[in-house]
């Protein structure tokens, strides 16, 4: 069974711990743990961008090039994707930051790839703007994000802020052995009240739904 980490803090909103502690935890507790993957893993320097302008390329029928205010400045993107219009705003991935892997999808290179400032058939490009693909996840999570093309946020997000942040993905889930014969989220509440009583029944933190 797959739980994220945010889910059982839900339960325990109190509840300060990092992502080895709460495994050695619920080890401890007699939950088996398989596995834990953070989803920001590879996922630097990547901000919300808002499109300006866009122009065609001059020497490349299938590029735009873009100007995208991150916040503090704009910057020029020369990209071929064929989603975006002026006003979207998208992930932004900067000069010398990260993403998890490609446009294509598949299995993500260990140590992600890093995007540095270039040229595309000649014309400067500062950046990247990302694909819920690139930025190491998929259209099951993610359902509202297109086929082809880049990730497209709604209008109340603030410019300049983290796209993780925006995205959920600033979080990771645990892969546990399930029960059978217990109910998915009753699971997930008694994760979060084992791992509650295992550490900080002292400390008087109340678990919701839980009385102790």
């Amino acid at each position: 069974m797959n739980t994220s980490l945010s889910w059982i803090k839900a339960y325990v909103p109190e509840l300060s711990c990092g992502d080895k502690e709460y495994c050695d935890a619920m080890t401890l507790s007699g939950t088996k743990v398989e596995g834990f993957t953070r989803l920001d893993k590879n996922l630097e320097k990547i901000v919300i961008g808002q499109i300006e302008k866009i122009e065609k390329h001059p020497d490349a029928d299938k590029l735009i090039v873009c100007q995208v205010n991150i916040g503090e400045e704009v910057v020029q993107i020369v990209t071929g994707a064929p989603n975006i219009k002026e006003g979207d705003k998208v992930p932004v991935v900067l000069d010398g930051g990260k993403v998890a892997g490609g446009h294509e999808g598949g299995p993500l290179p260990e140590d992600g790839i890093t995007i540095k400032a270039g040229k595309l058939r000649g014309i400067p490009s500062n950046g990247m703007m990302c694909s819920i693909e690139e930025l190491g996840s998929n259209r099951d999570m993610y359902p509202e994000s297109p086929e082809y093309g880049i990730y497209i946020f709604k209008d109340d997000v603030k410019v300049g802020s983290s796209a993780i942040e925006a995205l959920g993905l600033n979080d990771g889930t645990v892969i546990t052995v399930l029960n059978r014969k217990k109910n998915g989220a009753l699971i997930i509440r008694v994760r979060g009240t084992r791992l509650a009583v295992g550490r900080h029944i002292s400390q008087g933190i109340e678990v919701k739904g839980v009385s102790a």
